[in-house]
């Protein structure tokens, strides 16, 4: 296991917490570095020591919350000196809500984008059939649509006088 930076917590200057790094023993306030070291245990650390223990994670983000340094209430405080795996399980707590939700209002927008574009499609099938036909489609059913008129009437579609009905069949048959 390598090491992890979990968190970077800070407390009142009076709540103060105690640095872990071997041979330190100095009281930490800000920027309190909470590291799951490679033997799988957690360690509270100075900016200082972190550093100087931790140098290679300090370009990375910690897995909870932001660099800048999280202001601890007074039970989380509580829990840090007491039980930093418990506030640590807190934070995953936390974590996984936010997670949640941000899947959530993914979801939400993807459901929102995907309804507008089956509008955008609807308002384009409903213009592309209120178009008027092209002469060029007119022209490919005009054979259809007389005969059409030639049966249901029993005249002939080519006489004067009847080339709107073939036009208004020609128009059914297109859909329009």
């Amino acid at each position: 296991m390598s090491a992890r930076l979990l968190a970077v917590v800070g407390v009142d200057k009076a709540d103060r917490v105690v640095c872990q790094a071997h041979g330190c023993g100095h009281g930490v306030y800000r920027r309190i570095h909470v590291v799951r070291q490679d033997n799988g245990e957690l360690g509270v650390f100075g900016s200082d020591c972190f550093e100087r223990l931790f140098g290679h994670l300090i370009s990375k983000p910690p897995r909870y919350g932001s660099g800048e340094g999280r202001e601890l209430t007074a039970e989380e405080r509580q829990m840090l000196a007491d039980n930093t795996e418990r506030l640590i399980a807190e934070f995953e707590e936390e974590h996984q809500v936010l997670l949640e939700q941000a899947r959530l209002r993914r979801e939400q927008q993807e459901k929102v984008e995907q309804a507008a574009r089956e509008r955008a499609e609807r308002l384009k099938l409903e213009a592309e059939r209120r178009r008027p036909p092209t002469q060029a489609e007119l022209a490919s059913v005009h054979q259809q649509a007389k005969a059409l008129v030639r049966q249901k009437f029993n005249v002939d579609p080519d006489l004067p006088g009847w080339a709107g009905l073939v036009m208004a069949e020609a128009r059914r048959l297109l859909g329009r």
